[in-house]
């Protein structure tokens, strides 16, 4: 199967609202865990969210396309099912995928800033024409084309490619062994940069890593 991983960015005038909602603060994101798009042009949804909890469901009562919508107790983070009228650039970003046979692989991360990334496993002939079909206004990247191999992805960690190289490059040393039997002076030799270049991108991906999955989890 081939798995295709994919970065927007949604301008202020094509945005949700409640994403908007997100740029109050850095630590405030959501994750769309599965969805459904029913008969009646309703999308029901089901996110986990890590933003203050009161402040983002009245702005949830504030939209007026959300028709209902339940939350498990307890503080952030907490889990969040809702029903929508679908129509404007939610349904136009929605339709670009319509008619493709890809499948969407949980879970659609919203970010600050206006950005989204998710994953998807299906034809890569497809993929041109589905980003085609994307409203112009929003910015495509696809970071990542290759073989999917199940597991837990922790989707919307942005890497450079020169960290997912040095990480690839560690991988494959040893450097990640217990007992390790791989050194930062390896990888440098595999990625050709100096020790100190190795050692700075590994560090910043592993922040990056460590900081999605505890923020996750917590």
């Amino acid at each position: 199967m081939r798995y295709v991983h994919v970065d927007f960015e949604f301008p202020p005038g094509v945005r949700h609202p409640m994403h908007d909602f997100l740029d109050g603060g850095d630590d405030r994101r959501s994750e769309l865990l599965t969805w459904r798009r029913l008969p009646d042009e309703t999308l029901a949804t089901l996110f986990r969210v890590a933003a203050p909890r009161e402040r983002y469901l009245d702005r949830l009562r504030d939209i007026a396309a959300i028709e209902r919508f339940e939350t498990s107790p307890g503080e952030p983070p907490f889990y969040l099912k809702a029903y929508e009228r679908l129509g404007g650039p939610t349904e136009t970003f929605l339709d670009a995928f319509v008619d493709t046979e890809f499948l969407s692989v949980p879970p659609v991360v919203f970010r600050p800033a206006g950005r989204l990334s998710f994953g998807l496993v299906g034809p890569p002939e497809q993929l041109r024409d589905a980003l085609a079909a994307v409203p112009d206004r929003i910015t495509v990247e696809v970071d990542r084309i290759g073989s999917y191999g199940g597991g837990r992805r922790l989707a919307g960690v942005r890497l450079t490619e020169r960290q997912r190289e040095a990480l690839r490059a560690a991988n494959r040393v040893g450097y990640y062994e217990v007992p390790r039997t791989g050194s930062v002076e390896d990888v440098a030799a595999a990625i050709d940069c100096s020790p100190s270049t190795a050692g700075a991108h590994l560090r910043k991906a592993e922040a990056a890593l460590v900081d999605a999955f505890v923020g996750r989890w917590e």
